[in-house]
């Protein structure tokens, strides 16, 4: 299993602009959800422009055309933002080499008689492949190969790669992007260096939640509540920020799935000056606030956290044992 999905470059262009328009859209909606379960982009293509602004979606029609006339569009502000910070991640694009194994075995669609590197790529590494909607053919979940190994006898077989392209594909392939995700941050270590693009609207101080998860020592069901309870923190912060929330409420975390108690402090440590000073934290931009708010996992274990209701975005600011009481 990968960590990557293909670009399937085969499934450009589109015969129109208007066309182009609209699969690029599908394309945002599977790379957003792709990122957020921690899967890079790979190429197979040299000669692929390694910004998502250079590929050329219909005949002399690119992505940073789109860009441009986009920004008239209220309705596509969302995407813009979307766009513009995959772009400050360079590179967005990561290039793979499977020429030592192009030579020993061959992946390729029904009646074509030559295989095709993206389809080699995905089913060598045991992933998805990445598609737009320009042809129907590419637009399904599921694609039929053929594979022909020369060491192998039989030579030639069946098999099928995962797609994804559309809404569609992405319900189908759900559970699937899940579990790799799971897997993805299954170590602690990983949850930290993923953090950027696995919960984009959270910020995970370093000097004690990266301390913490790199320095991970505890139970593992410690460190799965804690997952779970990050994904929940991600997905209210990007309905807040939507504006499908006007404040912070621990009501809204349950109602959006988290499984652990969330609550804010006692009156006796909020009247406990000492007390109050241990749930005090720096954030990055020089604040200091007061993190009473915390979800209580196993084993006495605590994660607090600070929502700032300006930015619509939640400071991580502790993860570990229960604070003084």
């Amino acid at each position: 299993m990968n960590n990557g999905i293909v670009l399937n470059h085969h499934s450009l262009p589109f015969t129109c602009k208007e066309e182009a328009d609209d699969g690029l859209l599908f394309f945002f909606n599977a790379l957003k959800i792709c990122r957020n379960a921690g899967l890079k982009i790979l190429l197979v293509d040299e000669d692929q422009d390694r910004s998502l602004m250079g590929l050329e979606l219909s005949s002399g029609y690119f992505v940073r055309d789109w860009y441009s006339s986009a920004q008239k569009v209220a309705e596509l502000a969302d995407w813009l933002r979307f766009l513009k910070s995959l772009e400050t991640r360079q590179p967005l694009f990561e290039s793979i080499d499977i020429e030592n194994i192009r030579n020993t075995i061959e992946v390729g669609l029904p009646g074509e008689n030559s295989g095709r590197l993206v389809l080699l790529a995905a089913f060598h590494l045991k992933t998805f492949l990445a598609s737009f909607t320009a042809f129907p053919s590419w637009a399904n979940s599921h694609i039929d190969v053929w594979v022909l190994e020369l060491d192998a006898i039989p030579e030639h077989r069946e098999e099928i790669i995962l797609n994804l392209s559309d809404s569609a594909s992405l319900l189908t392939h759900g559970e699937e992007l899940k579990q790799r995700r799971n897997a993805l941050l299954d170590s602690a270590k990983e949850i930290w260096v993923q953090r950027h693009n696995l919960f984009p609207h959270l910020t995970l101080l370093a000097n004690q939640i990266g301390a913490a998860l790199q320095l991970w020592s505890a139970r593992q069901d410690i460190l799965s509540k804690s997952r779970d309870a990050l994904d929940i923190l991600e997905l209210f912060c990007a309905k807040w920020k939507a504006n499908e929330y006007c404040d912070y409420r621990h009501e809204y975390l349950r109602d959006l799935g988290l499984a652990a108690e969330v609550s804010g402090e006692s009156t006796s440590v909020n009247n406990d000056p000492k007390k109050k000073k241990e749930r005090l934290f720096w954030l990055d931009d020089g604040r200091q606030v007061y993190c009473e708010n915390h979800v209580k996992l196993p084993h006495g274990y605590r994660m607090h956290f600070y929502p700032d209701t300006a930015e619509k975005r939640i400071f991580v600011v502790y993860l570990g044992p229960h604070l003084t009481l």
